[in-house]
């Protein structure tokens, strides 16, 4: 009954929400409005994959957390900048059909998807953890 708790659970959804627009890359001739709520059922999906990687931390240690969260905003950063795949293939422009996507654009669109997963989660670790020292009481020491 209460499932909507569960982590897990986000994760696995988040899973189904990527889907459609790892299908409709592939299509060049997609109307944009597809498109972009597609690409808005993508974000929330990873949002729910990151929310239960964020939820899973806030059971360790703070530091770990703060770690974690600036490593993967700077790794997601990285990602953005060094897309492994090339504008081009010369061999593939003359005879692929106009109606898909060539391989290396698709590609690099997973690539910054998962870039952006990768920021989006770094960004709620982080934001998470700020959340938790302004509402926290002080920190008690026992002597």
């Amino acid at each position: 009954m209460h499932g909507w708790r569960e982590p897990t659970r986000w994760a696995r959804s988040g899973r189904w929400f990527l889907v459609p627009i790892a299908v409709l890359d592939w299509f060049s001739l997609v109307p944009q409005p597809v498109f972009v709520v597609a690409f808005a059922l993508a974000v929330i999906g990873l949002v729910g994959m990151g929310a239960a990687l964020v939820v899973r931390a806030l059971g360790r240690r703070r530091g770990t957390m703060a770690a974690l969260g600036v490593l993967m905003l700077l790794g997601g950063l990285a990602m953005f900048g060094l897309d492994p795949f090339p504008g081009s293939v010369p061999f593939l422009d003359p005879w692929w059909p106009a109606f898909l996507t060539q391989p290396q654009h698709v590609g690099s669109a997973y690539w910054q998807l998962a870039a952006l997963g990768v920021v989006l989660t770094g960004f709620g670790l982080l934001a998470t953890l700020l959340v938790a020292a302004f509402t926290d009481g002080p920190r008690r020491t026992v002597r």
